[in-house]
């Protein structure tokens, strides 16, 4: 019988140090499988077991917060009665950055731990049997899921073996886990960023170079908006842009710090309590890495050819046409007057730029979610511009004449006020191209505004200068000056052609500023406008051209300038100015749905298919697009055979989640198109012009490359 007992215990060590044996996931670009590290595991133990996946050169998988898309791998365990699973601390992920979009993740080798607990009364060599089925997303150009089933048999024995086989690969995988932080974390969360301040006794981040915050929840920030490091002599802050989804009341995130020499280092922070306020935090983001920025270079051309293109936008065009009848008009006059008039549109161009851009950056790093076209979201610019476009209109008109009146009444300054003349046309024809988005225009000014300042202005006035160069290139070289017609009666009438344009982009104002602040505002603005064409009819040259006519001018001042601050006075009363909720704009399709940010995020966590709308009522661009291409029962029909969700999301009015949307993609305005064709397929943005077969293509499949 001891012979009999001694046999046995032989075989069951025998069988109980066989290997482990495992399915395992197998593809062109991943294989996945269960790796203890216990070659043999006694009962009420718990034994570190991990999913090591080796990941093809040039593809990628996802950290469990995966960034602004992609999905973490899952396991859904099937256990023996007593078996638990629980994942430990992942390694630390890096960033991969994909056009506009950064994810977290995975590249080469790696393994995500989990702790494996055995039951006492499990029976001493009876394997334990791990089983799950596995869903990995991994990524390069498209995303291709790899699932199936993985499984494990652990060896049990009265006494633990370690896996020698093992020791290495869990060896790497524990010194790729993010340490315990060694410093006290503070968060403070502010309306549009969120900033992380490591202090304690003892610090000293001198030697840190550069480091980045990657959040255990997802959407509590922007993953591709550029991230500030401070260092001072009593620790380091980390500030960030907020994402889609509050911060919880305890944050969590594993910081990663780069050396200026060495290897980095990753540090886990957990549950740092999170104070939020009214106050926003001042911090301008700083520069993102070089290979999430283009050439400075390429930004200077791209902003001068979004400049160029502006001209040929229906927002700038009336106003350029009023520029030509001038020039044409000035073909006798000297070089030098001719290039001295462009030179004088040229600066209104580039200061109204320069303006606008300093005025965007000081209101981003105030906190506020600005973009391009900004003024237009505020209803008191809608109406003032509503102003100026018809007193230019009843100027081209002929109802009254501004150069006339202010000879007459102070003296020979014709020349001077031609000059300012040309000069406050370069500043009109900026404030209304604001509408109009360019192609080439969203690439230079998002990549401009994480620019350091100086830089940024720089950009701005290559912008301003593409706006100006036709009409400035006309003014000075004469070879195209003589091209233009000669002067004749013909320009008179085409002046005054030329007035409906504006005609039609007040009424085009008035109906932005019902979207803006409703039918009362808009009526009380129009009377406005009634009062302003009064007291324009009042200074036309028929009272001037009397006897008397210093006197007529001063009785035409004393009737017009009251009705002028009429106008105001009724602007002001209308209520604009006090944010009157906005009337939601018709959608272009009868199936759109306003966009959320959490609508949208349960959508692509469901993989299904999303199309995504960024428009504002005063983008002109998007009106059309919507008109030609994103209306009627073609698109219809589209979206119902690939049930598609649209969402539209509407910019009238300032709105902070579709701003970070729009930062998402490394935009700074409307329009943006979007579609996330689901399945784990990474998001395709289309061209700011859109035709009804890139839209079709597109939405059918077609468009499932990465933008």
């Amino acid at each position: 019988m001891a012979r009999l007992i001694r046999t046995g215990a032989i075989i069951l060590y025998l069988v109980s140090a066989i290997p482990a044996v495992a399915a395992s996931l197998v593809s062109e670009q991943l294989t996945a499988e269960l790796i203890a590290e216990n070659a043999v595991t006694a009962p009420g133990e718990t034994v570190s077991v991990m999913l090591h996946q080796t990941i093809a050169p040039g593809w990628h998988t996802y950290w469990k917060n995966p960034g602004d898309s992609g999905l973490a791998p899952v396991v859904d365990w099937a256990l023996p009665d007593g078996v638990t699973v629980t994942p430990t601390a992942w390694p630390a992920p890096h960033r991969i950055d994909y056009g506009p979009l950064v994810n977290f993740g995975y590249s080469g080798d790696t393994a995500l731990p989990f702790d494996v607990s055995v039951p006492a009364e499990w029976p001493a060599g009876r394997p334990l049997r791990l089983t799950g089925e596995a869903e990995i997303l991994v990524c390069e150009k498209i995303c291709i899921p790899v699932s199936g089933k993985i499984a494990l048999d652990i060896p049990t024995g009265t006494k633990s073996v370690r896996n020698s086989d093992a020791a290495a690969l869990f060896a790497t995988m524990r010194a790729r886990r993010p340490l315990p932080s060694l410093w006290p974390a503070s968060v403070r969360a502010g309306p549009e960023r969120l900033r992380v301040t490591l202090r304690g006794p003892g610090t000293d981040f001198d030697a840190v170079d550069r480091a980045y915050l990657f959040p255990l929840t997802w959407g509590v920030i922007a993953p591709a908006a550029p991230q500030r490091l401070s260092i001072d002599g009593e620790g380091l802050s980390l500030t960030a842009a907020r994402g889609e989804v509050p911060p919880p009341d305890a944050f969590s995130a594993i910081v990663t710090l780069f050396p200026k020499d060495g290897p980095s280092r990753s540090f886990l922070l957990q549950n740092a309590p999170v104070a939020t306020g009214p106050a926003a935090l001042p911090e301008i983001p700083a520069v993102p890495d070089r290979a999430a920025v283009p050439h400075f270079a390429l930004l200077l051309l791209l902003a001068f050819a979004g400049g160029l293109l502006l001209n040929l936008m229906p927002c700038v065009f009336p106003v350029l046409a009023v520029k030509a009848i001038g020039l044409a008009n000035q073909r006798a006059q000297p070089a030098r007057s001719r290039l001295a008039h462009g030179g004088a549109y040229t600066l209104g161009v580039v200061v109204s730029f320069l303006a606008l851009a300093g005025l965007l950056l000081a209101l981003r790093a105030s906190g506020e979610a600005v973009g391009w076209g900004y003024q237009l979201q505020e209803p008191l610019i809608i109406g003032a511009l509503a102003y100026v476009a018809m007193a230019v209109g009843l100027n081209l008109s002929g109802v009254f004449e501004i150069g006339t009146g202010l000879s007459r009444l102070g003296g020979n300054l014709s020349v001077g006020s031609g000059h300012l003349g040309s000069y406050a046309t370069g500043l009109l024809a900026t404030l209304v191209a604001a509408p109009c988005t360019a192609p080439f225009m969203a690439t230079a000014i998002g990549g401009a505004l994480v620019l350091p300042p100086l830089l940024t202005l720089a950009v701005f006035t290559v912008l301003g200068l593409g706006l100006a160069f036709p009409y400035l290139a006309l003014s000075g070289v004469p070879a195209l000056a003589n091209r233009m017609p000669r002067p004749g009666p013909w320009m008179e009438r085409f002046k005054q052609l030329l007035a409906f344009p504006m005609y039609a982009t007040v009424a085009w104002l008035i109906w932005v500023l019902s979207q803006q602040a409703g039918a009362d505002a808009a009526f009380l603005t129009t009377l406005g406008l009634i009062a302003i064409a009064f007291a324009a009819w009042t200074l036309s040259p028929a009272p001037l051209q009397k006897p008397g006519g210093l006197r007529a001018a001063a009785r035409a001042a004393v009737v017009g300038l009251p009705l002028v601050g009429a106008a105001g006075v009724l602007f002001w009363m209308s209520g604009i100015g006090d944010g009157l909720p906005a009337a939601q704009p018709a959608s272009a399709v009868a199936a759109a749905e306003p966009y959320s940010a959490k609508r949208l995020a349960a959508l692509e966590q469901a993989g299904h298919p999303v199309f995504v709308n960024m428009t504002a009522a005063w983008c002109i661009t998007c009106k059309v697009n919507e008109r030609v291409a994103l209306s009627g029962q073609g698109f219809d029909d589209l979206l119902d055979r690939r049930n598609i969700v649209y969402l539209q999301g509407d910019w009238t009015n300032r709105d902070a989640e579709i701003t970070r949307f729009l930062e998402r993609f490394r935009r700074i305005g409307v329009p943006l198109y979007v579609f996330f064709p689901g399945g784990g397929l990474e998001p395709v943005v289309l061209p700011q012009i859109l035709s009804p077969g890139l839209v079709d293509d597109t939405l059918s499949g077609a468009g499932t490359k990465q933008s």
